[in-house]
């Protein structure tokens, strides 16, 4: 179950099992995921209030047709903004007015399957005020720093310093 993963990634990021009681954007988890069962089994006018709620308590927006399978975490999460296609398989981590979305209609099809806005691996962070836009792919334990604009893929562990310049080892490399 995901919450059960979110609450497993909260202690990992806090390193204690009872601290993500404590943290409120934990509860904006418990929020998006009641959201999002409820989308599926078509209560969609609850599913609204869930999201609704989490608008208006915690200024965060998720759409509860995202498919965020892994444990997320938000730090300091006002003006968090994930939309309805952003898919994330593993754990990741998203800072205060980070945007994932956006796509103008662009879609992109590997191994298979088809998406249109951001795919994240796991181990991935997003910085403050970031913004991952269209169908790109964010690897495992890549990094998406603090102002950067992201609309290409990210490589594993790289890190992403400015508007897709990826901070190889010492040098910047542009994507």
């Amino acid at each position: 179950m995901s919450i059960l993963k979110d609450y497993a990634a909260y202690a990992e990021h806090s390193g204690s099992k009872l601290k993500p009681l404590t943290k409120t954007m934990f509860y904006c988890n418990v929020f998006f995921r009641l959201s999002s069962v409820l989308y599926k089994v078509r209560l969609v006018p609850v599913a609204r209030i869930f999201w609704l709620l989490n608008r208006i308590l915690f200024s965060i927006d998720i759409d509860p047709r995202a498919r965020l399978r892994g444990g997320m975490v938000i730090l300091h999460g006002a003006g968090v903004v994930i939309g309805r296609f952003v898919t994330a398989e593993g754990n990741f981590k998203i800072y205060q007015g980070a945007t994932l979305g956006g796509n103008n209609g662009k879609k992109r099809t590997v191994n298979g399957q088809t998406f249109s806005q951001p795919y994240l691996q796991n181990n991935v962070t997003i910085g403050i005020n970031a913004a991952v836009l269209g169908p790109v792919i964010l690897e495992n334990g890549s990094s998406v720093g603090a102002n950067a604009v992201v609309t290409k893929d990210v490589p594993a562990g790289a890190v992403v310093v400015s508007n897709n310049v990826i901070l190889a080892q010492k040098s910047a490399v542009e994507v």
